[in-house]
């Protein structure tokens, strides 16, 4: 059995996992099952487009994580072109403040009328009441909650409302920016700028990341903990003995690794709720048909809630033979899909929709599951991440990251996150 020593192990390369190695520097030994770095973040090659793993651009409240980026490697900036598709309609993002595009004349007024007597949200106890209240029920029945089912499911008051601030922008007659400092994250506008590398798809941002990471091995799953004997065990049998331990896999695979962890403990996370993600990749012939990047759907024209077109993302995306389209496609819109031949279906619907001219442009389709896709925010979340962080902290155990703390956040946020663990970032980040 091969044997290492280390003051920290950390497990995952995705970003919060590499900033928590740029962070320790030669401090760390960073483990990944997988045979590249970025983890969610990563992209592929489908039918000679380029793809992420959902869809990804670069924007930032914090500053240190901005200057990393770029100090990296080359971005391009472009205006986010983003959009909503509502009853046939395509209405400029975010829909809350565009609603009097529509051509429903009547829906138009219901929104007004509603948005016109929304209240304070303080009382709201959950994600299904908070946007009847914020907005109003014309908004909130045209296209929020239409979307919202789209994406978490039909019980969106099983969902908390505290994290929709940083995520549901405001309604119209509501001045806000997004925030490119100060650190807390804002909603996302209709004029933000966003970024991404100039060359590849959004992962190349953390294997540039990852040049800068002292040591890394890939390939190297682990399958237990020790915490009283500060090892851990990778499945090809090699041993890690550590100080400390920093765990960016999800938390509920997390504590069935760790020997000794208390049923009760395994129990609780048990409770803790993800969607699964159908990502549909459609490759095509040519250019895109349309400039847009986004397209945010309550429409049943499309199966998916969330159309990513990345080749809008860069010159250098845009100048492919080939060009990307991707469908995502929550698990509770995926069981309302039925049967037959979900490619074909997308591949009908991105037509039905004018995304593509006509369907003998496809060049290959494709469809990949992420079990995790999004965690859920329910009401129970907070209180079983902190028992197991606390539990996990007496043993030298740390977990970071979008599921390893079970939050929804972006990619940026996790590599904060990362680097902010023991003091942010040393010299050995600079460029």
């Amino acid at each position: 059995m091969r044997h290492r020593r280390t003051d920290v192990v950390v497990i995952g390369a995705g970003p919060a996992g590499l900033g928590a190695a740029l962070a320790l520097g030669e401090r760390a030994i960073v483990l990944d099952e997988a045979g590249e770095v970025g983890g969610l973040a990563h992209a592929i090659d489908v039918g000679g487009a380029s793809f992420d793993l959902g869809g990804h651009s670069f924007h930032t409240p914090h500053r240190a994580v901005r200057d990393l980026v770029y100090g990296a490697l080359p971005m391009e900036e472009r205006p986010r072109d983003a959009w909503c598709l509502v009853g046939g309609d395509y209405v400029p993002y975010p829909f809350q403040k565009h609603f009097d595009r529509l051509s429903d004349a009547a829906v138009v007024a219901a929104c007004r009328d509603g948005l016109a007597s929304a209240r304070d949200t303080a009382r709201a106890g959950d994600f299904d009441a908070y946007l009847d209240a914020r907005f109003g029920a014309g908004i909130a029945s045209a296209f929020m909650k239409p979307y919202n089912r789209k994406l978490w499911g039909d019980d969106l008051a099983r969902m908390s409302a505290s994290w929709a601030a940083e995520r549901v922008a405001a309604p119209a007659g509501v001045h806000e920016r997004f925030a490119t400092d100060g650190g807390r994250r804002t909603p996302l506008q209709d004029d933000t700028v966003v970024a991404y590398p100039a060359r590849g798809g959004y992962g190349e941002i953390f294997v540039a990341l990852a040049r800068r990471v002292a040591r890394l091995e890939l390939g190297k799953a682990v399958a237990a903990i020790d915490p009283g004997a500060r090892t851990c065990t990778t499945r090809d049998g090699s041993l890690y003995a550590w100080d400390e331990l920093v765990s960016t896999m999800p938390l509920t695979r997390l504590v069935h690794c760790v020997a000794g962890a208390p049923a009760s403990l395994k129990a609780s996370v048990g409770r803790l709720e993800a969607l699964p993600v159908t990502l549909a990749m459609v490759a095509i012939d040519g250019p895109l048909a349309t400039p847009r990047q986004r397209v945010y759907s309550s429409d049943d024209a499309l199966p998916g809630h969330k159309l990513v077109l990345n080749a809008n993302s860069s010159a250098w995306l845009a100048s492919r033979e080939r060009q990307g389209i991707q469908l995502e496609i929550s698990g509770p819109a995926l069981a309302r899909c039925g049967g037959g031949d979900l490619k074909v279906r997308v591949v009908e619907a991105l037509a039905e929709c004018g995304v593509i001219d006509r369907p003998g442009r496809v060049a290959e389709a494709r469809t990949l599951t992420l079990p995790l896709g999004y965690p859920v925010p329910t009401h129970s979340r907070p209180a079983i991440v902190a028992e197991a962080k606390r539990w996990l902290r007496a043993h030298g155990i740390h977990t970071l990251g979008r599921f390893g703390e079970w939050d929804y956040i972006n990619a940026d946020e996790a590599l904060h996150r990362g680097l902010a663990w023991r003091g942010g970032p040393p010299e050995a980040t600079a460029s």
